[in-house]
């Protein structure tokens, strides 16, 4: 895959067959996750402004490029620690491990990380190229709000102790459609109109 948006690999270095290294592009910048991360720690402003809105886009080209191929390549496992940043603030996707050729429309393992899943990989249904469109809109949600997605909707729902909603929990509710990730109030309305659209 070459495409400006995605990592270079680079080769494959070893010493024997169980120490295998891949060599990549280095992307001076560190993860989206770290950043946003960093961001919340200093109370840095939430929604999305022109930094944010180019990540976004650089994002999106890449997940163009990866659906146009034939077959399609599905990433499967969008989501913010796999969006690399340089010193411009530009992104490339990254953490192709589990992603696949879409060679039939019918793909139903369940694979990614849960947070970032659509509800349809999480059941375990049936799921194509739109998934990838689902984790994109919670990359949006981070990149707004900066926080791990459902963050607020497992502050807003502790147990008698206190205890935040834990993920299987979450996933649930998202699964049935009773909460999703969520955006400021000071986007523009087109921002959260899109990763809602997405999700």
């Amino acid at each position: 895959m070459d495409h400006p948006r995605i990592v270079h690999f680079i080769g494959v270095a070893w010493d024997s067959l169980s120490d295998l290294c891949v060599v990549m592009e280095y992307m001076e910048g560190g993860d989206l996750r770290t950043l946003l991360t960093g961001y919340e720690a200093s109370n840095h402003p939430v929604g999305i402004n022109h930094e944010k809105a180019t990540i976004a886009l650089h994002v999106c080209h890449a997940l163009t490029y990866l659906h146009s191929l034939s077959p399609p390549v599905i990433h499967r496992d969008l989501k913010s620690c796999n969006i690399l940043l340089n010193h411009a603030m530009e992104a490339k996707v990254i953490d192709f491990g589990i992603s696949r050729e879409r060679m039939d429309q019918t793909m139903t393992a369940g694979v990614g990380t849960s947070l970032w899943m659509a509800p349809e990989v999480m059941l375990g249904e049936k799921y194509d190229d739109k998934a990838d469109m689902f984790s994109f809109g919670v990359v949006l949600s981070e990149l707004d709000v900066h926080t791990l997605p459902y963050a607020q909707a497992k502050e807003k729902n502790r147990d008698p102790n206190g205890r935040r909603m834990p993920d299987a929990i979450i996933l649930q509710q998202v699964a049935m459609g009773r909460i999703s990730v969520a955006f400021s109030e000071s986007n523009p309305m087109s921002i959260a109109e899109l990763g809602k659209a997405c999700v």
